[in-house]
């Protein structure tokens, strides 16, 4: 088994000074299997001086000759976040000197666990089923939002379609994906809603050195009954520079672009730059407007054998920024 490690020691303009390590571990499954590529197992873990803290275990499996694919997580956390509401929402306005809207902070305990699976049907096509659990308690700093308790089942169908020369660096060829989720209040949800994650990436070969990257990505949550913690928050790679959590709604869409470059042996570093979008749904109401990121990196290749890179990305957004620690590239989850 081959491995890499990230201490991480940063700053987060919402969370704090953040302390913790970042590892994954890449072994071959299946002892005679050349055709697949390497599972990995990878363990997470932050604290933030706001309390806020993560831990996380994931693992991913590539089996028979690439026929199947797997993915597992379990994670347990405290998170110390806020949200941008904007006037008027629930919120009374008398006494804030800004009426336009006001972040409010907010606690959310959280424990999930997820599984997917997905069979090779033809050519480079994948498709199979996930499921999850997840259970989130969320407690807002205002006497005018309830707390929201969640208990959701959801399952789903996953679909890929993969002819990337390699799954953690890509090089060339492309990956798209759809994936949905159904929470059903007859299966034990505390509500009903669904949900579906559109990702499609482009890889363009520049030479043996450098590759440009194109990207599509949408997370749409659709139903009568989208709780606060089925929103999706703008932010992560989607778009990197955006760590305040002001800019959330049931859809975001975003487009974006990387240059990757291995300048010197080991080394080679990342520029990115994209637009997204969120919205309460597809008709605009309550639309973000465009919210640019833009961003560069570093890489260093931790594991030639497997052409895996850990590195440091910083980015801004729209009054925003983020520093962000990582191993292999974007987009590959």
């Amino acid at each position: 088994m081959k491995y890499a490690a990230l201490p991480v020691i940063t700053y987060n303009r919402s969370f704090g000074m953040q302390f913790g390590m970042m590892g994954n571990g890449y072994f071959d499954a299946g002892i005679k299997d050349t055709v697949s590529p390497a599972s990995s197992v990878g363990l997470v873990l932050s604290f933030f001086t706001n309390k806020t803290y993560f831990i996380g275990l994931f693992n991913r499996l590539y089996l028979d000759r690439d026929r199947w694919r797997t993915k597992f997580g379990l994670g347990y956390g405290n998170i110390n976040f806020q949200a941008y509401f904007d006037f008027p929402d629930g919120i009374p306005t008398e006494g804030y000197e800004n009426e336009d809207g006001k972040y409010v902070d907010y606690k959310t305990r959280m424990a999930f666990a997820y599984a997917e699976g997905t069979r090779l049907v033809t050519g480079r096509l994948y498709l199979g089923l996930r499921m999850t659990y997840t259970y989130l308690n969320t407690v807002f700093d205002s006497d005018s939002i309830p707390t929201e308790t969640l208990n959701l089942f959801g399952f789903g169908l996953a679909g890929e379609y993969d002819t990337r020369n390699n799954v953690f660096n890509p090089h060339s060829g492309m990956n798209a994906k759809i994936k949905t989720f159904s929470f059903l209040e007859a299966l034990g949800s505390s509500n009903t809603y669904h949900r579906i994650g559109l990702e499609y990436n482009k890889y363009f070969a520049l030479g043996e050195k450098s590759t440009l990257v194109g990207r599509f990505y949408a997370s749409i949550s659709l139903g009568k009954d989208i709780p606060f913690n089925g929103k999706t928050v703008v932010g992560r790679d989607d778009i990197r520079g955006y760590t305040q959590g002001k800019y959330r709604g049931n859809q975001v869409y975003d487009i974006q672009a990387a240059y990757r470059l291995n300048f010197h042996k080991k080394w080679g570093m990342v520029a990115f730059a994209g637009v997204a979008v969120a919205m309460e749904d597809i008709g605009g109401a309550n639309s973000s407007g465009l919210l640019p990121g833009a961003g560069a990196g570093i890489r260093f290749k931790a594991i030639p054998s497997r052409n895996i890179n850990i590195g440091i990305d910083a980015a801004v957004g729209k009054g925003d920024w983020g520093i962000y620690f990582r191993i292999g590239e974007a987009f590959t989850r």
